[in-house]
């Protein structure tokens, strides 16, 4: 049996040199898609078996059993030293003596193992074709699940990329109340957030999920307390339309419609009670409000996590419109040329001579600081000016963020750090607020959309017009005050 001694320190040493593999893998940088990749997860491992060793360091320490305790006492309360000392030794030897051949490696080469060629492999098989090892998301069974909802609306795949975390009730999301209660838009739910997370993890592998189900808990509990607040008022609900009021009046005059006068037939035929209050409900299906609690969770996930894959929407949006103008032909030599990105440089390694070696090994010489290319040099300069990338827009709704290029800037108003600018300033993200950069500037129109909304009102008083019997004729206000006077 090994010491209990023996083995913590063996966890130490492990963890440490972990910790120095983790370091070492930090500092080296790769150009390629795939190295990144590959060396991501091998962080990843390694940073779990930290975790695990220094759990079993806190069980061990805390010497549940008490074997650390007895073992230290054996080695402490002695009166010969050395006794303690032949007996250990004895056991060492007899146990070698019994295992002759048993191999003896070095921690440290045996941390060191890397198979490079089965890493690659592990790699390829995590993803499917379409995914590209991680660059492009895979949404084809989601946007099947998507399509065969009820009643939603009818979209083509490239607009279900951009649309597919637009799951808000008060957003164009495309899907009606009704399909939000029913099993399939769940199980779409479900299927969708599943993929979603398990490609963040495939393709970000050192991405902290908690902070997803930190965002999941805060946006729940405040839907959570929202809904109670809405549901305070029992008077004020109603049971077949499934609806909470917050003025009377208003829930006096939806009292007499169609629509509720259909609702409380179904309701009724349904063998429910009409009259029941939120909290009746609440008290006699707590399951189906965890049920709807269970939902906003996975809606909430979805949108977090697109907003975490923002980089490989962005990317497969692109591609799938590129693929709409492409040949078969020229979809393959796409493809071929992603595969040559990501293993072209372990290929030509072997064809390529000492000095071509030498010069790509060698610092690039950029004083222009261009942006990078896809094979690791600067792009052309002719390039660089062509598409602007020197201009910079700044915009100052994005936190004075510097946009480099036109086609960069215009996209931005559409992501996540502009969207998140504009709900700061309390504006909505519309079509309005366009080439809008400047705070005072989005005020300034927010106040004159709305004063302009509010003078095409109408007003019935002054836009009203009334005739007498001679022909004159008032607005509603005039013809009313003459009217009680008996002047007409």
């Amino acid at each position: 049996m090994q010491s209990i001694l023996e083995t913590q320190r063996r966890a130490h040493e492990e963890v440490e040199r972990l910790g120095d593999l983790v370091a070492d893998e930090m500092a080296t940088r790769h150009k390629k898609h795939l190295g990144k990749l590959v060396q991501q997860h091998r962080i990843h491992r390694h940073l779990d078996r930290i975790q695990s060793r220094s759990a079993f360091l806190i069980d061990s320490y805390n010497d549940l059993d008490g074997s650390r305790k007895a073992e230290i006492a054996s080695i402490s309360n002695t009166g010969d030293d050395f006794a303690e000392f032949y007996d250990r030794l004895k056991s060492i030897k007899d146990h070698f003596r019994r295992n002759p051949d048993e191999k003896v490696e070095v921690l440290e080469q045996e941390l060191a193992k890397v198979d490079e060629d089965q890493e690659i492999e592990d790699i390829e098989n995590m993803f499917s074709g379409e995914e590209m090892r991680g660059r492009f998301l895979d949404l084809n069974a989601c946007f099947a699940q998507y399509i065969n909802l009820k009643n939603v609306k009818r979209i083509n795949y490239l607009a279900y990329i951009s649309e597919f975390d637009k799951l808000d009730n008060d957003s164009d999301s495309g899907i009606p109340p009704d399909t939000r209660k029913g099993a399939e838009y769940k199980k779409y739910l479900i299927a969708l957030s599943t993929y979603l997370k398990e490609f963040c993890f495939k393709a970000m592998p050192l991405y902290d999920s908690e902070d997803v189900d930190e965002f999941v808990r805060a946006k729940v509990d405040e839907w959570a307390e929202t809904l109670d607040q809405e549901m305070a008022d029992p008077e004020l609900y109603c049971a077949p339309c499934a609806k909470q009021f917050t003025k009377k009046t208003v829930f006096d005059g939806h009292l007499p419609g169609k629509k509720h006068k259909k609702a409380v037939e179904t309701f009724n035929s349904n063998g429910a009670d009409s009259d029941a209050k939120p909290a009746t409900v609440a008290n006699s299906g707590s399951s189906s409000r965890e049920a709807l609690k269970h939902v906003k969770a996975l809606e909430f996930t979805i949108v977090k996590l697109a907003q975490v894959l923002a980089t490989q929407r962005e990317e497969t949006r692109d591609l799938v419109e590129r693929k709409q103008t492409l040949s078969a032909d020229e979809i393959e030599k796409a493809k071929a040329m992603y595969d040559l990105q990501d293993l072209g440089e372990e290929e030509e390694e072997d064809f390529s001579d000492p000095e071509e070696e030498q010069e790509e090994d060698a610092e690039i010489y950029n004083p222009l600081k261009l942006p990078m290319g896809w094979d690791g040099k600067p792009i052309p300069y002719w390039l660089f000016k062509l598409h602007g990338l020197g201009v910079e827009y700044p915009c100052e709704i994005c936190g004075n963020f510097i946009y480099m290029g036109r086609k960069a800037f215009d996209r931005h108003f559409q992501e996540w750090r502009h969207a998140h600018g504009m709900r700061c300033l309390g504006i909505p993200n519309t079509k309005h607020f366009q080439e809008i950069t400047r705070i005072q500037d989005a005020y300034t129109l927010w106040e004159k959309l709305n004063s302009t909304k509010k003078a095409e009102s109408f007003k019935a008083d002054a836009m009203e017009e009334f005739e007498d019997a001679e022909g004159n004729v008032f607005n509603k206000k005039t013809f009313e005050d003459l009217r009680r006077q008996g002047l007409l």
